[in-house]
């Protein structure tokens, strides 16, 4: 394992010498104080929806590209760091823009704000992301991202979200008549006239039940397609074709089994519900149904998955039949930022306890090793072979949180730790302590406690990767 007090040390000299590190950008900068605006910047700089430039100042007269636009959108509606950057296992989801080179830092916000109906691309099929944004594009992105719609407000743009926006009375300080470019003291200012609004459209995920193992119905394969191909990294494709969001997968039988004149039975009790999630880099045949140029439904043999190590959180065990029908024993987990169900081997070992000072529910990060969707072995951090890889920064246990600002988080005990802008963040409730659930960085605040994992394969890299928070 690392040494943690060299690591301290380590982080602790980087922000003494750096000028634009915590320190510097503790409060509001100097070029925003005793401004009519200081206190949206400071109240989105401690919501982590703005940050100082790299000299440590605002820069409030400058204008906005289109990219800067979504990221300040898309962070106020409390998007997961995990759909916009990505984890350190997980790349974040790209535009498909063709005009993206140079601007692979902003990609994941745009993808979302486009997913997400705030913004979108011209008929050419770019996005020009270093374009400056305009005022009128600005109002418009943070309307629609409080639910608003060219459908809902009616009328003639621009003067539908405009004038929707005095009549919510969101132009406090704004100069009138409306400026062309959205500068970036404007933007912040509007953003938090409007972030009540955008807040409640975009509320937390409401908890829901992990998928049931058995659908409530057999698939109907007599109107799939069947190929052989494989899922892309980010699982969003089979075989170069675009999967829905939503897309239901299926698993039955063996994959020795599988080809295009395979028949299947009627019997509900013999397919298995799945999510996509754990079949990144999957190469497998597979029956499928598309609408609208996308993959819809899927069945897929119940013997094939990612080949790999994945870290995540674990929510509890269950019993079921794999491929060849013997039982075992499964494993609810969260893995970079996804409820994903695994199967464990037959006779698997190793299985963390429910309870006890070691438990799986005591904040601990592990890493499943897997061979096609099967766990062969659990390890926590002290444990794995790639120990310099996988380590746990912050301890063996919950360390309270005094402070965190700029991505560096204060522990109780006066350590300091820079959390990665793409950390995978998971929290749980320290009234109950039942299950974990996916967090935000904003969890990361004074009065809870954390447990810090580092998964950069790097000696001198110091960050955190994945934080366990538990809310107090």
């Amino acid at each position: 394992m690392k040494n943690l007090l060299l690591k301290t040390i380590a982080i602790t000299l980087i922000l003494l010498l750096s000028s634009t590190a915590v320190f510097a950008g503790a409060g509001v900068p100097e070029d925003a104080k005793g401004q009519m605006y200081e206190e949206a910047v400071s109240a989105l700089m401690e919501k982590g929806i703005i940050t100082g430039d790299t000299d440590g100042s605002f820069h409030p007269d400058s204008d906005l590209t289109r990219a800067q636009a979504c990221i300040i959108i898309v962070k106020s509606m409390g998007a997961p760091s995990a759909e916009v950057v990505g984890t350190a296992t997980q790349p974040a989801a790209e535009s498909g823009f063709p005009d993206m080179t140079g601007y692979g830092w902003a990609e994941g916000y745009i993808s979302y704000a486009v997913k997400h109906g705030v913004t979108k691309g011209y008929p050419d099929g770019t996005f020009k992301p270093g374009n400056k944004v305009t005022m009128n594009e600005f109002i418009t992105m943070a309307l629609r991202a409080a639910d608003y719609s060219d459908e809902t407000l009616g009328g003639t743009w621009p003067l539908n979200y405009t004038g929707k926006a005095a009549d919510l009375q969101l132009y406090k300080l704004i100069p009138a008549p409306l400026p062309e470019l959205a500068t970036k003291w404007m933007a912040a200012q509007f953003t938090h006239s409007s972030l009540e609004l955008i807040e409640k459209a975009n509320p937390p995920a409401e908890d829901q039940a992990l998928l049931p193992e058995t659908p409530k119905g057999v698939p109907d394969t007599a109107n799939m397609e069947f190929d052989k191909g494989r899922f892309n990294l980010e699982m969003t494709a089979y075989n170069g074709k675009e999967l829905a969001d939503d897309v239901v997968i299926y698993t039955y039988g063996q994959e020795k089994n599988y080809k295009s004149t395979m028949t299947f039975t009627k019997k509900v009790a013999d397919y298995r519900l799945e999510t996509v999630n754990k079949y990144k880099y999957t190469e497998t045949p597979a029956f499928y149904r598309v609408e609208d140029n996308k993959i819809v439904e899927m069945v897929l043999p119940k013997d094939v998955g990612f080949t790999g190590r994945a870290y995540g959180v674990i929510n509890g065990t269950y019993a079921s039949k794999n491929a060849e029908g013997d039982t075992v024993t499964g494993l609810n987990t969260i893995v970079a930022g996804n409820e994903v169900k695994w199967l464990g081997e037959k006779g698997l070992t190793g299985i963390p306890a429910k309870t006890g000072a070691n438990s799986y529910l005591s904040g601990i990060v592990y890493e499943l090793y897997l061979v096609d969707g099967e766990i062969r072995s659990i390890f926590k951090s002290t444990e794995s072979h790639r120990g310099k890889v996988f380590d746990e920064l912050s301890g063996t246990a919950f360390v309270g949180i005094d402070s965190y600002k700029n991505n560096v988080v204060k522990l109780a005990n006066g350590n300091l730790f820079e959390i990665k802008d793409n950390a995978t963040v998971y929290t749980m409730d320290d009234a109950d302590r039942t299950e974990y659930k996916v967090g935000r960085q904003a969890n990361i605040k004074s009065g809870n406690e954390i447990r810090i994992y580092d998964m950069t394969d790097d000696d001198n890299e110091v960050s955190g990767d994945i934080v366990v928070v538990l809310l107090k």
